[in-house]
């Protein structure tokens, strides 16, 4: 079985992480939508979902990234390749239609992976993920690279690349390097910059 075989269950998949309120959608460069399913670039990552948690004076957002599996029984080897996407992540999570023993919960449980088994067109949560840290610099190459999404430099507030046309304004760092600086149009319009 390939990749292919497994792409049938994205879509419940996705659905299943819009009614836990992560966002699965994302805007293309001509404004068109797309799926957060096989994103990631060399992250591969079946399925994504991003959750605004902040509170109203912060800009804190939780990615859940689920590696997805069409086989009879879950193994190890695969919630080893869930848990790689912490490096991105905050909540890692396996999901099949295996039925789950009790020696699949434990495992996950001692990686903190969580498990959730499709069932027909609906998704049940067998055991949740756990709370990670991932690292900073790698979740925003991440949401860059694969989702089109960035940081107002000023505010810290996420923006669609694509769909809020943010301010670029590129700068020498120390050592020379250009960087470009994102800058959403309110702050831009704030600062009165140009």
């Amino acid at each position: 079985m390939t990749y292919l075989d497994e792409a049938r269950f994205y879509s419940i998949v996705l659905d299943y992480l819009e009614e836990k309120g992560y966002v699965t959608e994302g805007f293309n460069r001509d404004g068109s939508t797309f799926d957060f399913a096989r994103l990631g670039r060399r992250a591969q990552a079946d399925v994504i979902g991003i959750k605004d948690v902040g509170t109203q004076y912060s800009n804190d957002i939780e990615i859940a990234a689920v590696e997805v599996k069409d086989r009879k029984r879950a193994k190890v080897r695969y919630m080893t390749q869930a848990l790689g996407y912490s490096t991105f992540a905050h909540r890692c999570y396996l999901a099949m239609p295996a039925k789950l023993t009790e020696e699949d919960k434990d495992y996950a449980r001692e990686m903190g992976v969580g498990l959730l088994r499709i069932v027909g067109d609906q998704v049940e949560e067998v055991l949740p993920a756990e709370l990670r840290n991932p690292n900073e610099s790698m979740m925003i190459w991440f949401m860059r690279r694969s989702l089109w999404m960035m940081k107002c430099m000023l505010c810290g507030r996420w923006l669609h690349r694509f769909k809020e046309k943010p301010y670029q304004h590129t700068v020498k760092n120390a050592f020379g390097n250009d960087k470009v600086l994102y800058i959403c149009r309110e702050c831009q319009e704030l600062l009165n910059l140009t």
